[in-house]
């Protein structure tokens, strides 16, 4: 584990002269656009070389967080083991290999398996040998905001199973309306998979498969399903044994109803709600367990989470969740922004997220399982609006929080109780003289090397700023703007910044909306405050969208840890180049 240099603020012995008044920072009004700016052009290569080890710090499970996952577990390549298959807000499919066991797999993503194959939002598979020919195919529902929100549509593979060709077939229009969530199975027991739809308006539809040959045909039972609601954006799993049909259908607020009834036309639907719920959007499939026979069931969450139950006694009532199916996966939420820290009581990450949470995790190595451990609740007293970014420090010789959030305030919490049981108060008056800088993401770092550190902000806008204090009244700070040092550093909006230094340079990472990372560097001359100048983005490393970087180095050794909008967190080892290359 490298190490963050320890920030302690130290009384000032002598203020430097007054500064300038601080120039009000405004965000862009609603529904305007920040004014247009000029983004440094690229044009030598910054000289860190970065290699990805996240399996080893943050996911040794191997999948990622994916928005709104729609999982589904197949055979796809016939090779005698199931697949993950996952849909997601982004449209795309996925598919991961198990290189573990059953009872404890290792993901490994196949990335191009499903070249070709899209829907325009909210991707949510089902697959099946439809035609009989010994080759499964993939029906895709489509959900959003499109006009193409509501349908099924269906791939056919025209290349080998492990190498596959996939091409859309035109079919009779299936279609639910919004957010299309299909499962197949045979209902009717006549031979051939049926389809049951779910749609954003928590209704299900029965699409009886009676297809003649090779001409693929599903016709509309507008009545199998009558009387039947589930609450909003239904998502059904269905398994059929002998004359019973049984499905689980998950809601928008992460409920889960066991619907039963037998084969009969004249049969109706037994409704209850299971014991066993997620956070929000509920999405169950079902697949055989270790016990052969029995469907257990994977649940996933609006956030990516999956979580594992075994189905006790074969009732599809009793649920018992198995953890360590899925284990090995960080996941802080959506818009995850880390921040690491090393304090007197050892190693820590603070990371926030979209929803306004601030997580403390703690770094305890071991050989067994990830090296970071969640401190739960350690930050319970604190909840911000929303896109909430935290940093970790002392004031006064006590834990301090300085939080950024989409509002643009940052905030400061006090722990006036001990760390194992921590008592957070806000001083509100801490930062009264920062403006608000929309999307805040706040920093701390020493910049000159006085024992005090300096506050640096990025901002919706793609600017950083940093903030220095000089004086002390009524044992609050006095905040400057600092106004040369980071007249040169912008990106392409919403920056987030993190700096560290080694025993050449000073360097400043900031992540920007399309996921990468440009580096500012400052040559020191041991004396005042830096002048960071342009560098380049960092090569190797892009995540998906809204990058997050938190940066340590320590002994010659660099580490940068970077959150995402989907809310993974990955982690780099980097080492110096000489390489001058030219941005290709």
């Amino acid at each position: 584990m490298t190490e963050k240099e320890s920030a302690r603020l130290l009384t000032p012995v002598s203020p430097p002269p007054q500064e300038k008044p601080l120039p009000e920072i405004r965000p862009p009004a609603v529904g305007v656009s920040p004014l247009p700016h000029t983004v440094p052009t690229p044009q030598l290569k910054t000289a860190l070389r970065c290699v990805d080890i996240t399996k080893n710090m943050f996911n040794s499970c191997g999948i990622d967080a994916l928005p709104f996952v729609r999982p589904l577990f197949f055979d796809m390549d016939r090779d005698g083991h199931l697949e993950m298959i996952a849909g997601s807000r982004d449209g795309s499919l996925r598919l991961y290999k198990n290189d573990g066991t059953a009872v404890a797999p290792q993901w490994r993503l196949e990335g191009n398996f499903f070249n070709g194959v899209e829907a325009a939002a909210f991707s949510s598979p089902a697959a099946g040998d439809i035609d009989n020919d010994g080759y499964p195919e993939i029906f895709v529902g489509t959900g959003g905001f499109s006009s193409g929100s509501g349908k099924v549509i269906l791939y056919k593979n025209f290349g080998m199973p492990s190498r596959p060709i996939w091409r859309r077939v035109e079919m009779p229009e299936i279609d639910v309306g919004n957010d299309a969530t299909p499962s197949l199975a045979d209902v009717d027991n006549d031979g051939r998979p049926d389809l049951v739809v779910g749609n954003s308006e928590g209704r299900l539809f029965l699409f009886r498969n009676i297809t003649v040959k090779k001409e693929l045909v599903f016709r509309k039972d507008a009545e199998y399903f009558s009387g039947v609601e589930l609450g909003m954006y239904a998502v059904p799993a269905v398994s059929v044994s002998g004359k019973h049909v049984s499905i689980i259908a998950g809601n928008s607020l992460g409920k889960l109803y066991l619907l039963e009834r037998t084969n009969n036309r004249k049969s109706q639907w037994r409704k209850e709600q299971l014991a066993v719920s997620v956070a929000s959007f509920a999405a169950p499939t079902f697949l055989e367990g270790d016990v052969k026979g029995r469907m257990d069931m994977i649940v996933s969450d609006g956030n990516g989470q999956l979580s594992y139950f075994n189905n006790r006694k074969d009732r599809f009532r009793e649920w018992e969740e198995r953890p360590e199916f899925f284990n090995g996966r960080i996941l802080p939420g959506p818009a995850c922004a880390p921040a690491m820290a090393e304090t007197r009581q050892g190693s820590f990450m603070v990371v926030g997220n979209i929803m306004g949470e601030i997580r403390l995790f703690e770094y305890t190595p071991s050989v067994k399982g990830l090296p970071w451990k969640e401190r739960t609740g350690f930050f319970r007293d604190i909840k911000l609006p929303g896109f909430s970014r935290g940093v970790l420090t002392e004031w006064q010789g006590r834990l301090f929080l300085i939080t950024g959030e989409q509002d643009g305030i940052i905030r400061a919490f006090l722990n006036s109780g001990t760390f194992q049981s921590p008592i957070w108060r806000e001083e509100k008056d801490f930062f009264m003289d920062i403006p608000k800088i929309a999307h805040a993401a706040p920093f701390v770092f020493d910049i000159d090397g006085d024992g005090r550190w300096e506050l640096i902000v990025g901002g919706e806008d793609g600017s950083v700023n940093g903030f220095r204090y000089e004086t002390v009244r009524g044992g609050l700070p006095q905040w400057q703007m600092i106004r040369e040092s980071f007249s040169s550093v912008r990106v392409d909006r919403f920056a987030a910044p993190t700096l560290f230094r080694d025993a050449e340079r000073l360097y400043l990472l900031a992540g920007q909306q399309d996921g990468r990372i440009y580096a500012f560097t400052s040559d020191p001359d041991g004396h005042g405050l830096p002048v960071f100048s342009r560098g380049d983005y960092l090569s190797g490393i892009k995540v998906n969208n809204h990058s997050s970087p938190s940066a340590v180095a320590k002994n010659g050794n660099i580490e940068i840890s970077v959150g995402d909008y989907n809310g993974n967190l990955r982690h780099y080892a980097c080492e110096k180049s000489t390489a001058d290359a030219a941005e290709n």
